[in-house]
């Protein structure tokens, strides 16, 4: 008993002994980890970055902080690439023979088709709610975990030799740069590297954002508060006006400030025409034009505050058609609405200034 008891006592050292030298042989060139969920790659505050800049090889995105009376605002650019896919090489004609020398047409092979040019776009547009949430996330930069110096040779085993991209954060005249690599076990997150070689495994949103920016950063909504909030209404063109209030009882009935507990549906189905305008796209060319006010409506919260105001203007399109677009100070700029919603709003608009 006593012997097989020293067996199994030598049996259980040299178990871990392996353990141990397998744990420090693999972890030997491991990248280091860092302690606790998060890292401060730099620090920084949202509201003093001036810029966010991020350039690819299709693309350059840059993000212009500003600063008016309704809050902190970004004025984006996205100039990219898109290079159309190569066409298909024609088949070759079938070796069916022909008269002047069968063999001789067949072996002839069409020319390969032309390449399609690449095509260069500029996308100009207003960022707000997730701009800023972009800021956030980089003012102070959190990584998930830190690995150290990742240079020369394993460029290639972390995506630096194949950069997504390059990210630079300005706080006036410091700027932050970050080399984004490849994605993670998983794809969920993004390898990144600062220039002192520093790399980092850093949040996919992170990357996501500035790579679709012009999808993802662009401010859809007219209205940094909610419809609900707005319990009363001014509508205006011209030298016509109408007050319309909304009904305690009904939220989505509206009825005119004479008689505040007697539903005008007339009223009613227009606002919520009006509530139904969403943004396409930005038209910063239309800042410097004088668009064709379609109608003025002023929001107004409990106890009589104002909330904001929605300007609806018409202007003619490339294409010669009529074109409608919106401004407010949630917007800053003129934004394209979709033409048959405001071809409504126009119409019923006499039923409403009645």
């Amino acid at each position: 008993m006593i012997a097989y008891r020293g067996l199994t006592a030598h049996l259980v050292t040299l178990a871990v002994a392996i353990t141990v030298a397998l744990v420090v042989w693999t972890q030997k060139d491991a990248p280091r980890v860092a302690k606790g969920a998060e890292v401060e790659v730099w620090g920084g505050r949202p509201g003093d970055i001036t810029s966010i800049e991020f350039s690819a090889d299709d693309r350059q995105v840059k993000l212009v902080a500003n600063k008016d009376a309704a809050g902190i605002w970004f004025e984006g650019t996205v100039e990219k690439t898109t290079r159309p896919p190569a066409p298909p090489p024609k088949p070759a004609p079938a070796d069916a023979g022909s008269a002047d020398g069968g063999a001789d047409a067949a072996s002839v092979v069409p020319p390969p088709p032309p390449v399609a040019e690449p095509k260069q776009e500029t996308i100009r547009f207003v960022g707000v709610k997730q701009a800023q949430k972009l800021a956030e996330s980089v003012a102070p930069l959190l990584a998930l975990r830190a690995l150290g110096k990742v240079e020369g040779a394993r460029d290639e085993e972390f995506g630096f030799d194949k950069s997504e991209g390059t990210l630079k954060v300005s706080f006036g005249a410091t700027t932050r740069t970050l080399v984004l690599g490849g994605t993670t076990p998983g794809g969920g997150d993004r390898y990144a590297r600062l220039e002192s070689g520093e790399a980092y495994a850093v949040p996919g949103s992170l990357a996501q954002n500035l790579l679709f920016a012009e999808s993802r950063l662009v401010e859809r909504d007219l209205f940094e508060f909610e419809a609900e909030d707005a319990i009363k209404v001014r509508v205006a063109l011209g030298d016509k006006a109408r007050e319309l209030v909304r009904l305690e009882e009904k939220k989505e009935g509206w009825a005119d400030a004479a008689t505040p507990t007697v539903q005008d549906e007339t009223a009613g189905n227009w606002m919520s025409k009006l509530a139904r305008l969403r943004i396409l796209n930005y038209d910063d060319k239309a800042q410097t034009s004088s668009p064709v006010a379609v109608v003025n409506v002023t929001y107004f919260a409990k106890g009589g505050r104002r909330l904001g105001e929605l300007g609806l203007f018409k202007a003619p399109g490339p294409d010669g058609k009529a074109r409608f677009l919106a401004r407010t100070s949630h917007t800053r700029w003129y934004a394209e609405v979709l033409s048959s919603a405001g071809e409504q709003i126009e119409q019923d608009l006499s039923s409403v200034l009645k």
